[in-house]
C-alpha cells in the first residue's frame, strides 16, 4: 500500500489526542449539584462530548434548559480550574506529534481556546502546533469547515495534502466539507459506526497506526 503525503496534519483534541472525559464529567456534575439538579452517570456525560461546551451543558441540564445561562459560567470556571486533574494523553499522541513535527500540525477543536491552550501547555505539546483554533476563534464551529479552511489559508498549504483526524462526526464532516482527507479514530468518544457513516477515508483503532497510511 502506497502511503499518502501529508503536508498539513489537522487534529481534533478531546477523544483524539486527550482522554478528558473524567474532568468534563466532574465539571458537569459539579454544575448540576450547584444548580440543585441530580448528577448524571459519567458514561452519559461522555456521550455528550464533541459538539462543544454549550451543547454539552444543555444536554446535561436536560429539561432544565432555563438554567443554561446561569450554568454556563459556573461550568466554565470549574472546568478551567480542573481541566488537567484527570485528563491524559492517549497512547501514541506524543509519538505522532514527533513523527510529523517537520510538517505543519494544526488543531481544530470545539473546546474553548483558553482551555485548549492550558491543556496543551500542561502536557508540553503546544510547541508542535502552528495553528490552534477553537469555537471562539471562528464564526461557525465544526462540522462547518471554517476552521479547516482558515488553517489552510494561514499556512498557505493546498487542501490536497491536508488530513483531518478525529473521533466524531463533527470532525469527519468538517474534513469532508472542506474537501480534505479524513481519518476517524475509534478509541475516543465517538464510535466506528459514526465515523464510518460519515465516510472517513480511513479508520484506525490507535493513533500510532496513522503512520501506516500517511507520510
Amino acid at each position: 500500500m502506497r502511503k499518502k503525503k501529508v503536508q498539513t496534519l489537522i487534529l481534533d483534541f478531546d477523544g483524539t489526542l486527550i482522554d478528558s472525559h473524567l474532568d468534563i464529567a466532574h465539571a458537569a456534575n459539579y454544575t448540576l449539584r450547584k444548580m440543585g439538579r441530580p448528577e448524571l452517570p459519567i458514561e452519559q456525560i461522555t456521550g455528550y462530548i464533541g459538539g462543544g461546551l454549550g451543547p454539552l451543558v444543555k444536554k446535561s441540564l436536560g429539561e432544565d434548559t432555563h438554567l443554561f445561562e446561569k450554568a454556563m459560567p459556573m461550568y466554565r470556571q470549574y472546568y478551567y480550574e480542573h481541566c488537567t486533574d484527570y485528563t491524559t494523553l492517549y497512547p501514541g499522541a506524543r509519538e505522532i506529534l514527533n513523527h510529523f513535527k517537520d510538517r505543519d500540525i494544526a488543531m481544530a477543536t470545539n473546546k474553548m481556546l483558553d482551555m485548549t491552550m492550558k491543556i496543551l501547555e500542561h502536557f508540553d505539546i503546544a510547541r508542535y502546533f502552528k495553528v490552534v483554533l477553537g469555537p471562539d476563534s471562528v464564526q461557525r464551529r465544526k462540522p462547518h469547515p471554517e476552521a479547516i479552511e482558515r488553517i489552510l489559508t494561514e499556512l498557505g498549504n493546498p487542501k490536497e495534502t491536508a488530513l483531518m483526524v478525529g473521533d466524531t462526526r463533527f470532525d469527519i464532516e468538517a474534513g469532508k466539507n472542506a474537501g480534505i482527507m479524513t481519518c476517524g479514530v475509534t478509541y475516543g468518544f465517538g464510535s466506528r459506526q459514526e465515523v464510518e457513516k460519515c465516510g472517513a477515508d480511513i479508520i484506525i483503532d490507535s493513533l500510532q497506526k496513522l503512520t501506516l497510511y500517511y507520510e
